[in-house]
């Protein structure tokens, strides 16, 4: 008998580790495919038509993409709207607007690229998320796994993908709320891929005024801790798992005055934080606002203005707008 009570804690654990080995095979299964997926947003020549709503707002664009010996090349048509265009080669970023008013850069202009716009350290963001497969079902007529990307706590969004089962190229994809209500959504609604994508596919037809970006600032790490040491600002609270990951200072051509901006992330979510001297009166994000997936935060500190904007939930960017705090290196 005693034999058999030093026996029965021996099974329980055998039987755990049983019912959790589908578990964590299930999650390497999930990460390897989001490893692929990303390879092929990379990697893949394709064409087609995909839609973008945030609230109300509803974008339709054309893109086009291929990959060659010389990295990515990619553009971006508007469909609906006003005419505009995006035209990616890797990282600089060219968006042509022939209406001749300022182009406004929106977290994601026309989209940003949706599939190759993909998190690029998603493996850094996973102790904060849980992976599971949802099944199978077909989009733009092709079929395709689901995978729930769910935060592990309420400063994060979740996300939804559909991933092509014969390329591994995204097809959809939806940005959720804590309560499982659909922010954002991307969805292919036609896509040819292995396709030859000529040159001609990748110019403009428009002429306008063009504003060129960099999506990456490629800042080493000891930059950015340099950086860091001279400013006079702290952010005294992030999520766990947010790190700094760039920090410029650059001067706003309206009024001179220097903007100090931070990135945060945590691999998949990320946040940044504006600060700007007070020069002259100008409107100025006062408290919380939303568009789609995107929340803000407005706050006035030390005769500077503080924003903090992110595509994470509303008490996220507050929380870090609260917690920033002026240093005063200058007192002994």
């Amino acid at each position: 008998m005693k034999l058999i009570h030093k026996l029965i804690p021996f099974w329980l654990s055998v039987c755990m580790m049983m019912l959790l080995l589908p578990t964590a095979h299930a999650a390497d299964e999930a990460v390897e495919l989001l490893e692929r997926m990303n390879h092929a947003a990379r990697t893949l020549n394709y064409q087609g038509v995909f839609s973008y709503q945030a609230g109300r707002n509803l974008q339709s664009i054309k893109i086009y993409h291929r990959a060659d010996e010389d990295g990515e090349l990619e553009r971006l048509i508007a469909l609906n709207g006003p005419a505009r265009e995006v035209i990616r080669t890797n990282d600089k970023v060219t968006c042509i607007n022939p209406e001749g008013r300022q182009i406004n850069i929106s977290p994601r202009p026309l989209g940003s690229g949706f599939p190759s716009d993909l998190p690029r350290k998603v493996s850094s963001a996973l102790p904060y998320y849980e992976l599971s497969f949802q099944g199978e079902s077909r989009v733009a007529g092709r079929n395709a796994r689901e995978l729930l990307i769910s935060p592990v706590d309420e400063y994060r969004y979740g996300y939804r993908l559909w991933v092509d089962t014969e390329t591994d190229l995204l097809l959809k994809t939806q940005l959720l709320a804590t309560d499982g209500e659909v922010l954002e959504m991307f969805a292919f609604s036609s896509i040819q891929t292995d396709v030859e994508i000529g040159d001609e596919k990748l110019q403009s037809r428009l002429d306008g005024d063009e504003m060129v970006l960099n999506r990456t600032d490629k800042q080493s790490s000891s930059d950015i801790e340099q950086q860091s040491r001279l400013s006079r600002w702290d952010v005294t609270w992030l999520p766990e798992g947010f790190s700094l990951v760039a920090l410029q200072t650059r001067l706003r051509a309206s009024n001179g005055a220097e903007v100090e901006q931070r990135v945060y992330s945590d691999g998949m979510s990320s946040v940044s934080v504006f600060i700007e001297k007070i020069l002259s009166k100008h409107r100025h994000l006062q408290g919380a606002t939303q568009m789609g997936g995107i929340n803000a935060y407005g706050n006035i500190i030390h005769s500077h203005f503080i924003t903090v904007v992110g595509e994470v939930p509303g008490r996220t960017v507050e929380k870090i707008g609260a917690s920033i705090q002026f240093v005063d290196i200058d007192q002994p």
